[in-house]
């Protein structure tokens, strides 16, 4: 709806906004919120099975360039953002069949909904390696559950492997 309708008052087609009409994607956002879109593929996508409406985390996975440091901590994945809602898929903004025919539910871009400090950090998350989207469970979670982003987890933590130090070569004598 276009305006605000008071009780008994008519609706008019023209006070309808439709999918694909302008400024459908700005109706859609929450008061103060944006939209900021990511790029995904069938592995950081949920092989197609993310809809506008469900809520996602977004994690990054990023390489650390600093060979002083151990293996174990070159690489690491930290949530950038929890629990924002999926506004669109590619150019969808409602579940279902896709209006040009074609089928195809691998997405190549989620639009997001964020506040304007959240749309800075996935700007800048986009550059410092791959994102990824993980979809959270429907029903919300229990009480006493902690809300906020997990910690960092580093390569070393995922493969005790990289953890071990590794001896230095022995130079020249």
């Amino acid at each position: 709806i276009r305006r605000p309708v008071l009780k008994g008052q008519p609706i008019l087609p023209l006070d309808v906004m439709r999918q694909g009409d302008h400024g459908f994607l700005a109706a859609v956002l929450g008061p103060g919120m944006r939209a900021v879109t990511v790029g995904v593929d069938a592995i950081s996508g949920s092989a197609g099975l993310i809809w506008p409406g469900d809520r996602v985390d977004l994690v990054l996975t990023q390489e650390i360039a600093d060979p002083s440091l151990p293996l174990g901590k070159r690489l690491a994945a930290e949530t950038v953002l929890a629990d924002v809602r999926v506004i669109a898929i590619d150019q969808r903004l409602v579940q279902g069949a896709n209006p040009n025919g074609v089928a195809s539910n691998l997405a190549r871009t989620v639009s997001l909904e964020v506040t304007p400090l959240e749309a800075e950090q996935v700007a800048v998350a986009t550059r410092l390696g791959r994102l990824s989207l993980v979809v959270r469970a429907a029903d919300p979670a229990p009480a006493g559950t902690p809300h906020g982003r997990p910690a960092i987890a580093w390569a070393g933590q995922v493969s005790p492997a990289l953890a071990v130090a590794v001896p230095k070569p022995a130079g020249p004598a």
